[in-house]
């Protein structure tokens, strides 16, 4: 920030020398004249200070008897002086300045991150055929609408949390509410279950609880509600207020995991790479570029590079890169104890996976079989893990309204 002032309103560079310099420099220190960058030199001292303190300066100078001697001036008003008469120079800046300016209004970016369950690329086609796509004004997007429906649309979308970056829209995305998921709606809500199973653990920071320890739920049950009562002596509700519901529920959940690979299958040796642009775009329109035609046994990859300024403001401008990848297939025969190392593996790094993200393993017992051409797994999980999913707040039914009691109704 400082760097930009100095910028802006200019600072001037100079050179001091004489037998008295460091009288000059307490001098300095006493009257609050700022130096920075200040280096000792083979006969003196040379230091940058503000366009503004340059009287001050030269009168300490006398004081102290010493020398000064400009070496430089930097920063927008010189800059603006010597250029003064190159008019068609400061009309260009002017009209990059006005052309930024009207861009910084749109959308050029959209990024997804978090996502395990659903991919980025079916996060993005959902917001733009639905709702926002590229070039959209910035004004027109409702963050906290959005994030409403990725909950509502998704089911193992727990949390979402979609904010404005400069010129960028970025959804972070998460399928369990956790201790280190922020909660983040901007009106009161209620959580409720994402998975099915047995109630193991329950802290509630905020809201009614619906259910305890030991209770078996289903799938989009209540757990806490956004709902809060305030009782009279006798016990009667005198008022109902809406709040945020926020705790934490750990779930004994059972799942199954399938698996199949086959007997015979290719594997692709990578013979060559090569990185080239494919096209350049503006926006919605595009330049191709020719390219040659593609062989057989080629991997193709793309990526898209946008023009930023900065972390997050983009530009509608970019290339779209080209990866091609030239490989050798290679025919696999699996065996028996082969198929079943893999297949033991792969189970392996899912429940890797899901420790990894907060869930612990209680029972895990997996079948392995070969089934036509194909070998199989077929494991029953047991684990605990953090569930939970944000929703809008529903009315009660009489049977959860019955349920609560007084001592129950937490704030």
């Amino acid at each position: 920030m400082l760097k930009i002032l100095h910028f802006i309103f200019g600072r001037l560079y100079f050179q001091v020398k004489g037998y008295q310099t460091e009288r000059f420099l307490n001098l300095c220190a006493k009257n609050h004249l700022v130096l920075w960058e200040l280096k000792p030199v083979s006969d003196g001292y040379v230091f940058f200070i503000r366009r503004s303190s340059y009287q001050m300066l030269e009168a300490l100078a006398e004081k102290a008897n010493v020398d000064l001697a400009l070496q430089g001036q930097k920063g927008l008003p010189y800059f603006l002086k010597e250029h003064k008469k190159r008019k068609i120079l400061f009309f260009s800046m002017c009209l990059c300045g006005l052309m930024i300016l009207s861009l910084s209004q749109f959308l050029w970016e959209i990024t997804v991150s978090g996502g395990e369950v659903y991919s980025e690329s079916d996060i993005l086609k959902y917001v733009t055929d639905n709702y926002y796509h590229i070039g959209t004004l910035k004004y027109q997007i409702d963050c906290d609408a959005l994030e409403d429906h990725l909950r509502e649309d998704y089911a193992e979308i727990a949390w979402a949390s979609c904010s404005i970056q400069g010129t960028r829209l970025h959804i972070e995305i998460k399928e369990t509410l956790d201790r280190k998921t922020k909660q983040n709606p901007k009106k009161p809500c209620d959580i409720v279950a994402n998975k099915s199973g047995i109630i193991t653990k329950m802290a509630v920071k905020s809201g009614t609880p619906l259910v305890s320890v030991g209770d078996s739920v289903k799938s989009g049950t209540t757990l806490i509600s956004g709902l809060i009562y305030y009782y009279s002596d006798d016990f009667t509700v005198t008022q109902t207020d809406k709040i945020k519901a926020d705790g934490e529920i750990v779930m004994r959940t059972k799942e199954v995991y399938n698996n199949s690979i086959p007997m015979e299958y290719y594997e692709k040796l990578i013979t060559g790479k090569k990185k080239s642009i494919k096209n350049l775009y503006f926006g919605q329109y595009q330049f191709d570029f020719p390219e040659k035609k593609r062989q057989d046994h080629t991997n193709v990859m793309t990526k898209r590079r946008s023009l930023k300024i900065g972390k997050s403001f983009y530009l509608p401008i970019g290339i779209t890169m080209q990866i091609t990848e030239r490989y050798r297939p290679k025919k696999k025969i699996l065996t028996k104890k082969e198929a079943q190392l893999k297949l033991k593996k792969q189970l392996e790094r899912y429940l890797m996976k899901k420790a990894k993200a907060g869930a612990k393993i209680v029972h895990c017992e997996g079948n392995y079989k070969k089934k036509n051409n194909r070998y199989e797994v077929k494991a029953s999980i047991i684990k605990e893990e953090s569930v939970g999913k944000i929703r809008n707040i529903k009315k009660l039914t009489k049977k959860q309204e019955e349920m609560i009691t007084p001592t129950t109704a937490q704030q």
